[in-house]
């Protein structure tokens, strides 16, 4: 089979009743204002507390400004932009029953700011049926797809009214397929989220607090000065002392088991434990250079 190089282009002003806002180049000046306009589907993940690396309220910061929020472009990002096109052209030759087309941003039929930017969406040329196709990059082997991957097409599905999507990636050397069906309590759950957020927006209001790191290093950024006063933290006060004898607490435990795994693992590099018939790494011994091995405990 030839190689596909080209895909068609949806031109046409709506979808399923959500407004085509239009086509801009990924990271423009006009990109960024689209986006300051909605919420898309890279964010609905992190709005539901489904994404490790970013929180709701270091979002909201960065979206209102008491942050900054510079442009994304490590390796992951820039890899992941180049072999979009590449693996999208995969999917379209294991997938010949399915006519690829490029989009741009569409706007739910009647929540202005719920947009849609997927990577694509294809058309059966015997059905009719449309689906979201949804282009992935990742390092390591996928188990399942990731939660804010699920996510992102749950909130395409729910934008352009379509009933199925495909997530496609490359992860670790690996090609995967993850077919998702739309699920209307997530796409509810997750309309929910997004109105919150879209009002604590509007209203400059901060989202809800969370355990997260990114949470902590937002708050960090906004507070940068110190002067020669004091507050009266109340009840918040006694919580952050006791949840430090906790946190001290659960530090001796850890530590106490870690070196009791050592001791068992000797010279081995993982550790596992059976469950449902299954053999589970849940502890892996790392060395720098000649330096003695230290213990990452698995997720």
């Amino acid at each position: 089979m030839d190689k596909i190089t080209n895909f068609k282009t949806y031109s046409e002003e709506s979808f399923n009743g959500a407004l085509m806002l239009g086509f801009v180049e990924s990271g423009s000046a006009e990109w960024h204002a689209m986006r300051e306009q909605g919420i898309g589907g890279s964010e609905i993940g992190t709005i539901c507390g489904l994404n490790p690396w970013e929180s709701a309220f270091a979002l909201w910061a960065k979206r209102t400004g008491q942050i900054p929020n510079p442009p994304i472009d490590n390796w992951s990002v820039r890899f992941g932009r180049a072999f979009e096109q590449p693996v999208l052209e995969l999917w379209a030759e294991e997938h010949p029953e399915f006519d690829v087309y490029l989009v741009g941003t569409f706007r739910h039929p009647s929540i202005d700011y719920m947009h849609a930017n997927p990577d694509a969406l294809a058309c059966h040329r015997d059905t009719g049926e449309w689906i979201v196709v949804e282009v992935k990059t990742a390092r390591g082997t996928w188990a399942d797809a990731p939660p804010a991957y699920v996510a992102q097409v749950q909130h395409y599905m729910d934008v352009l009214g379509l009933e199925r999507s495909v997530i496609v990636a490359v992860a670790g050397w690996n090609y995967e397929e993850r077919w998702i069906d739309r699920d209307q309590f997530r796409v509810d759950a997750q309309r929910e989220a997004a109105k919150r957020f879209w009002d604590h927006l509007s209203k400059m209001e901060k989202p809800e607090w969370d355990g997260s790191k990114a949470t902590y290093e937002a708050t960090r950024y906004m507070n940068p000065h110190i002067e020669d006063d004091d507050v009266d933290l109340g009840g918040l006060g006694l919580s952050l002392v006791k949840a430090n004898e906790m946190y001290a607490e659960a530090e001796t435990l850890l530590t106490k088991a870690k070196s009791a795994v050592l001791d068992v693992m000797g010279k081995a590099k993982y550790g596992y434990v059976m469950k449902d018939k299954k053999k589970w790494i849940v502890a892996q011994r790392q060395a720098r250079g000649s330096g003695s091995p230290w213990l990452v405990v698995k997720k």
